[in-house]
């Protein structure tokens, strides 16, 4: 393994050693890596450490890239990790049945060194941009998760629960927490993967969001005071602080009626 804290971590899985070490040697400068012979041993890994990206050969003993992949997508532990698949051998079918589990990238050995780092360096600023418009728009859409994924199961019922609870003050993170049916570490650990948010923030935005959309929609029949109230906010000068600081500008500026 190499690197400093702050980087992403990346998994490589590849039976080859010497294939391994060319992989890891590619990513030391940029990345943190860890690795695996086969699938098997990098779903241990992947239940003891943070992992940001996974590159995995196709083909391997123990447990090939695509039952590991699936395994992967699979896990709601797991699912959100992006996958890049790297094989010797050109085939439309396999391409296509990784693409149907999830993988994101499906590369062919022998590959470019920079096309390479390029498409995994594109991943993760994709993931990244995807969370920073979330934030802003609470659009699900926008996260761009695979249709009827876990993922996107997990994320539509964090917003069914708050499309619900909003305007309750006394709905907090425990309330939350319990309604999502999962421990408090692993709720937290999804919401920071798919949207960027820990739990609290995300729920906090959602009701900043809501509320900018009342101001915006009933300008000049609703006040800031109102407003805060109608979203679960107790305080209207700490709501318009948190409005300020998500928003750039104070709930109060841009909403009256022309």
């Amino acid at each position: 393994m190499a690197g400093s804290a702050h980087k992403e971590t990346i998994l490589v899985v590849e039976d080859n050693r010497d294939m391994r070490a060319y992989v890891c040697s590619l990513l030391s400068k940029n990345y943190r890596f860890l690795e695996a012979e086969n699938g098997e041993e990098a779903l241990r890994i992947v239940q003891k450490h943070s992992v940001d990206l996974i590159v995995s050969d196709l083909m391997m003993p123990v447990m090939d890239g695509m039952e590991f992949s699936r395994r992967i997508k699979d896990n709601l532990l797991t699912s959100h990790i992006p996958f890049l698949m790297l094989t010797a051998i050109s085939s439309d079918v396999q391409e296509k049945k990784s693409f149907e589990i999830g993988v994101d990238e499906y590369i062919c050995k022998p590959f470019d060194e920079e096309v390479f780092l390029l498409r995994i360096r594109n991943i993760l600023n994709l993931r990244n941009r995807y969370k920073k418009r979330f934030s802003v728009s609470g659009n699900v859409s926008e996260l761009h998760i695979k249709e009827g994924s876990r993922d996107q199961q997990f994320v539509n019922k964090a917003i069914e629960l708050m499309g619900k609870h909003y305007a309750d003050s006394e709905y907090n993170l425990e309330c939350f927490v319990r309604d999502m049916g999962y421990s408090k570490t692993l709720v937290n650990n999804k919401m920071q993967a798919l949207v960027g948010q820990p739990i609290g923030q995300f729920m906090k935005n959602y009701r900043l969001n809501v509320a900018h959309r009342m101001l915006q929609e009933r300008r000049g029949d609703i006040n800031v005071s109102e407003a805060a109230y109608a979203v679960g906010f107790n305080d209207p000068k700490y709501f318009t602080k948190c409005f300020k600081e998500f928003f750039g500008y104070l709930p109060s500026s841009g909403f009256k009626k022309d």
